[in-house]
């Protein structure tokens, strides 16, 4: 059961760094605030499909930083935080609450692993999309549909507690 859950919070985070540089790239529109944001934080809900398995209520959090960071938190099963990462310009962090383990890897050697070109502004690019609220990425067979709803723009925050300090308090 935790191998199962190990695997749908991991492709999650997958489908999102990977679909943002294989699919098709749309011009930004250029509208106020999304084509000229310095923050954004917004909740998600995402269906995610891959051969064999299919997640309809996958939610989480969404906070970025125009290049400078992009954090994630999703919860995949009954509310509890099953995935949290943190991607910036040179390194990727994930936290994975099922299995108590975190990854902390240059985002370089992230990228050359799985053979994807991706940098932080392609993901944000793909995350943002044209600010209307929805995200639609997709990597083969895999496909990640994203609704956002309590958009903020342009409203500093903080980024949570820092990943790996998270780690070690669950260990």
């Amino acid at each position: 059961m935790n191998n199962k859950r190990l695997h749908i919070g991991i492709l999650a985070v997958v489908v999102l760094l990977l679909a943002s540089s294989c699919s098709a790239r749309k011009k930004l529109v250029n509208t106020d605030p999304a084509a000229t944001y310095e923050w954004m934080t917004a909740k998600m809900t995402m269906e995610v499909s891959a051969p064999g398995m299919e997640l309809n209520n996958v939610t989480g959090t969404l906070r970025m930083r125009r290049d400078s960071a992009i954090w994630i938190s999703a919860s995949a099963l009954m509310g509890m935080e099953t995935i949290r990462a943190l991607i910036t310009q040179d390194s990727v962090v994930l936290l994975n609450r099922f299995d108590k383990t975190c990854l902390e890897k240059p985002l370089n050697e992230v990228t050359s692993r799985w053979n994807i070109p991706f940098s932080l502004q392609d993901g944000q690019r793909m995350l943002v999309g044209d600010g209307s609220g929805q995200a639609v990425l997709q990597f083969g067979p895999y496909t990640a549909k994203i609704r956002y709803s309590d958009i903020h723009w342009n409203e500093p925050t903080t980024f949570p507690i820092k990943i790996s300090d998270k780690y070690k308090r669950i260990q």
